[in-house]
């Protein structure tokens, strides 16, 4: 579902944001936006899919449908950058210091301190017309009480966009290292965070047609997952290695200036590239068609909105084909210049961790207020679901909530107090149980 919103944002010029940028697990810093902590982004509770991974602000991975309170931009209070020839480079550092009271997510966990260091740079061309940008960062957690459960990741990412006539070419690469926290729903209950690389290349390109426009896409995705072990005994990962090819095309028609009407078609091909001896192969096909409506013409209410149906055919006749309705849906109420209150959906169908499992029906709403309590002082609530109903039986449910604030110190320096609360329960095969998890963290931002 990353490719749906990068091709409308791509087709139809819209900003803002729509998911989270975080990884799934872990305690993410607060954002170069100055974006307070989102309930499930941190504490895990969140399918591990592309558009949680890949980082807002570089061409082709910048899924930004809509924009708020806390994410619009505020000049008086951006780091000003370095600027180098025709580029922009901004440099940032992130501390923080936070409290974790269930680290593993079940009956004994401990709780635990932590320190977290992100330091990033961007660059961004300033061109009038074509722009490449690109990024660089790690994100390192340390847990004082639990110290195999630290962990360190990186992001490489590059895009760039050309643009041909009136039409537009997107070209887009990237590289992650990540950790996978058993808190999340649909983890392999580790002993410690699985540590697993994504490589990600994209390319679309959009044909102007007057009111309609054309937007073909292809994307190529790889999965390298590290081996770890479980109640002490070693448990390989390599069944969980695949590439996946994804591609479509994505239709906008302007009924007016600001409301747009929306078709897209998406195909994928899953090939796992380690098969479980004595099991069926986990490769698959699956093809999705959504229709929808995007409007902004309102100051007041801004909604987009995508219904359709996936479908996953499976190579082995041991895995019966998994039909679903899916959705991408964002409604954004804006009664004054100083609070937004943005409700989000999704549901789509995805791979699953677990040995034995092949897929889940994964479904999420959640409920944001921002507000601009004065031009330095930044406030957020926000409150969710999230559900994985996996093929083979079984369900998660996690019921989020967070609050936080950020005081904007100057153009340089913002301060953030963030609090999230994940109440996880259900499981399927091989998943970790029930638990509660509340996450506190101060963190100080310094940018260039």
């Amino acid at each position: 579902m990353d490719s749906i919103w990068h091709c409308i944002r791509r087709v139809g010029g819209l900003t803002g944001s729509l998911l989270p940028a975080s990884t799934a697990g872990g305690l993410r810093l607060a954002s170069a936006a100055g974006i307070l902590l989102l309930a499930g982004t941190v504490g895990g509770a969140r399918a591990q899919t592309l558009s949680g991974y890949f980082p807002a602000g570089v061409p082709g991975y910048d899924t930004m449908p809509g924009v708020t309170v806390l994410s619009r931009t505020r000049p008086d209070y951006q780091p000003p950058g370095i600027q180098v020839d025709s580029f922009l480079v901004s440099p940032s550092i992130e501390e923080g210091l936070g409290y974790d009271s269930n680290v593993l997510g079940g009956p004994g966990s401990p709780s635990s301190l932590t320190l977290g260091t992100h330091p990033s740079v961007t660059a961004r061309s300033d061109w009038s017309r074509d722009a490449v940008a690109g990024i660089l960062g790690l994100d390192d957690t340390r847990y004082l009480e639990a110290p195999k459960q630290s962990r360190t990741d990186a992001t490489a990412a590059f895009g760039g966009t050309l643009a041909i006539g009136r039409d537009e070419l997107t070209l887009a690469a990237a590289y992650l290292y990540r950790h996978e926290d058993r808190t999340s729903l649909d983890a392999v209950p580790s002993d410690t965070p699985v540590a697993f690389k994504l490589f990600d290349a994209r390319v679309d390109y959009t044909v102007a047609l007057g009111r309609l426009a054309l937007t073909p896409n292809l994307e190529l995705s790889n999965y390298q997952y590290t081996n770890t072990t479980i109640m002490g005994a070693p448990a390989s990962q390599s069944y969980r290695d695949r590439n996946v090819l994804a591609g479509g095309v994505t239709a906008r028609y302007e009924i007016m200036p600001l409301q747009n009407a929306l078709l897209v078609l998406h195909g994928t091909a899953t090939n796992y590239l380690t098969p479980q001896a004595g099991q069926p192969t986990r490769n698959s096909t699956g093809a999705l068609v959504l229709v929808g409506l995007s409007d902004d013409r309102d100051a007041f209410w801004r909604y987009r909105l995508l219904l359709g149906w996936e479908e996953r055919q499976f190579a082995a006749s041991a895995y019966s084909a998994h039909n679903a309705p899916v959705a991408e849906a964002e409604l954004i109420w804006a009664p004054n210049g100083m609070t937004t209150v943005t409700g989000t959906l999704t549901r789509s169908i995805e791979d699953a961790a677990q040995e034995g499992e092949v897929g889940y029906t994964y479904t999420a709403g959640k409920l944001t207020i921002d507000h601009e309590y004065a031009r330095d002082i930044l406030l957020q609530a926000t409150g969710g679901v999230q559900q994985a109903d996996f093929l083979q039986g079984g369900r998660q449910r996690a019921l989020l909530f967070g609050l936080g604030v950020t005081w904007l110190v100057d153009r340089r320096m913002r301060v953030s107090a963030t609090y999230s609360y994940n109440d996880q329960q259900g499981g399927g095969v091989g998943t970790s149980g029930p638990f509660t998890r509340s996450l506190g963290l101060l963190t100080l931002r310094y940018g260039w």
